[in-house]
């Protein structure tokens, strides 16, 4: 029988004491894990997040996320046994001596319930805040390794990096967890999948958009080849997607959702590159070869070129590119990835399902 694992994301907005009694109502409900996002602004346009087009605006600003290693600390504190994750913190924005040290302290919260996760970053985390981002993948590679040293030991470290170099280094506070705690890596097939294999403890994965089933599958077959050849266990490693879902009580109700304007938006905008909307057969209207992490930053996007691609987004594409039903209707589009190698299921909304529609989006 396989042990698969179930996540939740808490609200992440204020006020902070509906997110603790969030976390708190999933651990009494046996919710397996909790993760936080790393971001200080999200994935739609302010310019259209409205009350017209979403009811919720009059109650929050679509940007209110608050620092996510807090998040998680507060839920260390007011839980016993979920585990509680980042997923994912990214390497351009916090340099690894940060990560390190905000690891082995949640770790030290979390008295070992604590995961990690790594990502090459995004754009519109980094460019709107004067951060450049360049080579995101080697600064990733670089943050695993010297994560992993820090990690290990509790004495100064020397580093040779093209990114960094450290010399005598110490994070000097030994890990909870020997080892320090999981570290996982996100991101698509590819880079992201063999570092996860090789020098993490994981991957963490985004679907629809990013494969079928199908896919999926061969992409697990190449990650347990990636492990074996680094002499570590696949079958014991976090195998981790976060499925994008439009969840709605009713097939109306569904329908009504997948015409949103957010979610139209987002199904054209949160994708991983063109391959996304051309194997389906069409080209997405944010551009043939558009990526959401190198090329997305929503701030810039006026009201009007924002409908002007969400009136491009036909529902089809929605339903292709979000998992859209009801809760038992996406349980049964959930249940191949499992079949396939998937460990650790999550399932995004962007809070966006109850929140749209100006509900709190605590756990009935």
């Amino acid at each position: 029988m396989r042990d698969v694992k179930y996540g939740a994301v808490p609200p992440e907005s204020p006020p902070v004491a509906a997110h603790r009694a969030a976390v708190q109502s999933y651990e009494q409900a046996g919710i397996d894990f909790v993760a936080y996002g790393d971001q200080q602004s999200l994935t739609i346009p302010r310019s259209i997040w409205t009350e017209d087009l979403c009811p919720a605006a009059s109650l929050y600003s679509i940007d209110s996320s608050l620092e996510p290693f807090a998040l998680a600390t507060d839920a260390a504190l007011a839980t016993n046994r979920i585990r509680i994750g980042i997923t994912a913190a990214d390497v351009i924005r916090r340099p690894p001596s940060i990560l390190a040290q905000l690891g082995i302290t949640l770790d030290h919260y979390a008295e070992g319930r604590f995961f990690l996760t790594l990502g090459a970053g995004e754009l519109k985390q980094c460019v709107p805040y004067g951060i450049p981002r360049r080579q995101p993948f080697g600064h990733l590679e670089e943050a695993l390794q010297l994560l992993r040293m820090w990690w290990s030991s509790d004495e100064p470290i020397n580093y040779d990096g093209k990114f960094w170099n450290v010399r005598n280094g110490v994070i000097g506070v030994s890990a909870y967890t020997p080892g320090g705690p999981d570290l996982l890596v996100a991101g698509g097939p590819g880079k992201a999948m063999r570092f996860g294999a090789t020098i993490g403890d994981g991957w963490l994965s985004y679907t629809p958009a990013s494969h079928s089933p199908e896919a999926y599958a061969s992409e697990i077959t190449e990650f347990r080849r990636y492990a074996d050849e680094a002499g570590k266990d696949a079958e014991a490693m976090t195998r981790m997607v976060m499925f994008m879902v439009v969840l709605g009580d009713d097939d109306d109700h569904v329908e009504e959702l997948v015409n949103n304007a957010a979610i139209r938006w987002d199904a054209a905008a949160v994708v991983t590159g063109g391959e996304t909307w051309r194997r389906h057969g069409v080209v997405n209207p944010m551009g043939a070869d558009f990526a959401y992490a190198r090329d997305l930053i929503p701030m810039e996007w006026s009201r009007e070129d924002a409908l002007r691609i969400v009136d491009q987004v036909p529902t089809a594409m929605v339903r292709k590119l979000r998992m859209c039903g009801t809760p038992v209707q996406v349980a049964e589009m959930i249940q191949p990835y499992i079949e396939a190698g998937c460990n650790h299921v999550m399932a995004l909304d962007y809070a966006l399902l109850r929140k749209l529609n100006g509900q709190n989006a605590v756990p009935a």
